[in-house]
């Protein structure tokens, strides 16, 4: 059985993804979607009571729909837009997870989502998910992985632009 921590993420990454991207992912795989790179990845790093990273990594092929359907078809063919779309979902993603895990009274800072041209940039050889879950989406597939780097109140600044998510 998952633990909560991954059963909360599941359900805000399936919720995230159907109401602002109006994609259902699918938690058994296909052959194809399994074979799908996950070659984009995005991440969104937290301070408050707990500090982190929510990492969101994707199959590139899906970024069109995703931004056709949070940004209109022209938005679809753009690459920064498509990225950009991404990390709102990310965004989102996190700022729900969040409150789920460490109530809904906690506060937290939010950066600015970055987007990572290699996936492999975005974690440390000392880096240990939390939680990870991985679903199909279209001819593609997403990951999303929760890192938390402990708890601490008082967590040191992230980069400029971060913002809060009660």
């Amino acid at each position: 059985m998952p633990s909560t921590t991954v059963q909360s993420l599941s359900r805000a990454t399936t919720a995230t993804f159907e109401e602002l991207a109006l994609l259902f992912p699918e938690h058994e795989l296909s052959p194809e979607q399994a074979a799908a790179p996950l070659d984009v990845a995005v991440s969104v790093e937290f301070r408050g009571p707990l500090r982190g990273r929510l990492v969101l990594r994707a199959t590139s092929s899906i970024l069109s729909s995703i931004a056709a359907n949070m940004l209109g078809e022209d938005a679809s063919r753009q690459r920064p837009l498509q990225r950009d779309a991404l990390g709102e979902i990310a965004n989102v993603i996190c700022g729900n997870v969040l409150p789920v895990i460490a109530g809904v009274e906690a506060v937290f800072h939010l950066s600015a989502p970055h987007v990572h041209e290699g996936v492999d940039v975005v974690s440390r050889d000392d880096d240990a998910p939390s939680a990870s879950i991985m679903f199909g989406v279209e001819d593609g597939r997403a990951e999303a992985v929760l890192y938390f780097f402990g708890e601490r109140d008082g967590a040191e600044p992230l980069s400029q632009g971060a913002v809060s998510a009660a």
